[in-house]
């Protein structure tokens, strides 16, 4: 009888809910044991935020652990490099085969297989059952499409699953409207009162990781004296829970909100247990939508359309535009940004309140939400001309849920828009007035954001100016880029020659880390 081939968990597919690993405890498939779970430990070394590494290990092997404790026989395969594990386990176990999910990044895929042909090991790639949807639906809805745009994904796949649709009606979605983004802009009132996180010790296995990695002395992005991150299974149901019971119906009204006094506001802060397998994104969905139909008259239908769409919309839309165009993103700078990026995005040491208040809130916990992300921190670098693969590689080492799947893309593409469209129609720009509508950091702040010269003039509002300059000649004819446009040519000159002259002072005071 041959033998049958061993199962291989990478460190991004800690489940036991979808795929070979289910088969397996379910009694539908077999494996020679033991189940092999991969740590590539060169990752600790990489830049990248020092929660997320303690993250990342403490999960895979709390996950380990637990399959041992369930009686199933497991084992830590640990190497510099994925190629370099699977030669050990080569070396330990002569295996006839190895399967494994199909992994988020195709270049690992591309690894395994080279490895698994000059070893003369057949390798079976699966699908990767924690995406909700295939490469076979997006081969569908990419067919015959010009330009690729996350709406009219995310309302293909909505409505082929029946979410939030009108009762009887598989082509509307309920209450008549797609996209409820317009009824999630509100900021937070002063004073307003919102729900406390989850509070919790770290487990003693975090503490265990955090020794080692200082014990190697890894430079590492951040601290980690709040790590409030869930490293199993039954911590990320219980956030999925707090999130369905306490923070849910405000997500909607206050998803774009920013707050000097609330680091993390209504949101779920499940995307890093997600992008780790701890939960399925099927499952968060499931939840939310029961949970609509439980309180539909206490949460806000814009609530659950919003999170739906972050989930169904741009976190599988990205997933799969990576795998598309991942190379291309390596080299895309089609505003030819040259700049390096400024000191302040590792120190947070700025007199800009916004951009100083997200650095140092990232440096506490990694994690800072969509709205700072793309309209504080990318704004600023996009404005700024920072090359877009520096400001991918920081995003990559500064944040709890960074998997380059998930941040190329949304980097890149969407927020330096280095395509010039492949995935999105305009860049994500402002000055320093949305940033004030949204938040509150302004009335703390050195710099004035409604004023574009002047000493006190906001980096972002002379910025946004310089930028249109610069680049009128590319969005003169962008249907949502023209009215900017036209503003700035519409301008006098001395005030033109003022704005170009204070966003060189701009420029010279961040390089010099003066700003």
């Amino acid at each position: 009888m041959p033998k049958a081939p061993h199962l291989v968990i990478l460190g991004d597919q800690l489940t036991d809910q979808v795929g070979p690993l289910r088969a397996l405890l379910a009694g539908e498939a077999a494996f020679s044991l033991p189940v092999l779970v991969i740590e590539v430990t060169g990752n600790r070394r990489a830049r990248r935020h020092i929660q997320a590494v303690a993250m990342q290990i403490a999960a895979l092997r709390t996950f380990a652990h637990e399959l041992t404790v369930r009686g199933l026989a497991t084992e830590i395969v640990a190497a510099e490099t994925l190629p370099a594990a699977l030669t050990e386990l080569h070396h330990r176990y002569q295996p006839s085969g190895l399967t494994v999910m199909d992994p988020a990044q195709p270049q690992e895929r591309a690894a395994i297989e080279s490895w698994g042909a000059t070893c003369g090991v057949p390798i079976s790639v699966v699908p990767n059952e924690l995406w909700l949807t295939t490469r076979e639906e997006w081969a569908e809805f990419r067919a015959g499409r010009k330009g690729l745009r996350m709406e009219f994904w995310y309302r293909r796949v909505r409505g082929a699953r029946g979410w939030l649709m009108e009762p009887g009606d598989p082509t509307t979605p309920l209450g008549g409207e797609w996209n409820l983004d317009h009824e999630n802009r509100e900021s937070l009132a002063p004073g307003m009162q919102l729900p406390a996180p989850r509070q919790h010790a770290a487990p003693s296995i975090v503490g265990e990781v955090l020794a080692e990695l200082r014990d190697d002395h890894h430079a590492l992005f951040g601290d980690a004296a709040e790590f409030r991150w869930p490293i199993s299974r039954s911590e990320a149901l219980e956030e999925l829970e707090l999130f369905c019971q306490d923070r849910l119906a405000g997500f909607g009204p206050y998803e774009d909100a920013m707050s000097r006094e609330h680091d993390h506001l209504f949101h779920s802060l499940l995307s890093p247990a997600l992008n780790l397998g701890l939960v399925t994104p099927e499952e968060v969905c499931t939840r939310v939508l029961r949970e609509y139909a439980t309180r539909s008259s206490e949460i806000p239908l814009s609530s659950v359309e919003g999170f739906i769409r972050q989930i169904i919309g741009w976190r599988e839309f990205m997933h799969h535009v990576y795998v598309d165009f991942w190379r291309e993103w390596e080299h895309d700078n089609g505003l030819q940004a040259s700049e390096e990026l400024p000191e302040f995005y590792w120190s947070g040491e700025t007199r800009m309140a916004c951009v100083s208040r997200v650095v140092h809130k990232l440096q506490r916990s990694g994690h800072a939400h969509h709205i700072e992300r793309l309209m504080v921190l990318g704004n600023f670098a996009l404005l700024f001309g920072v090359r877009p693969q520096a400001v991918d590689a920081w995003f990559l080492e500064a944040f709890i849920d960074a998997l380059p799947w998930v941040v190329t893309p949304n980097v890149v593409a969407m927020s330096q828009f280095a395509d010039l469209g492949r995935i999105t129609s305009k860049p994500y720009i402002s000055g320093g007035a949305y940033i004030s509508r949204m938040g509150d950091d302004c009335s703390s702040c050195h710099f004035t954001p409604k004023e574009s010269t002047g000493e006190r003039a906001c980096p972002f509002t002379t910025l946004y100016w310089d930028f249109i300059d610069r680049h009128t000649d590319r969005f003169a004819r962008n249907p949502r880029m023209a009215t900017q446009v036209r503003a700035w040519s519409g301008r006098a000159k001395p005030v033109q020659r003022e704005i170009r002259a204070r966003a060189n002072e701009v420029r010279e005071r961040a390089r010099r880390g003066e700003l």
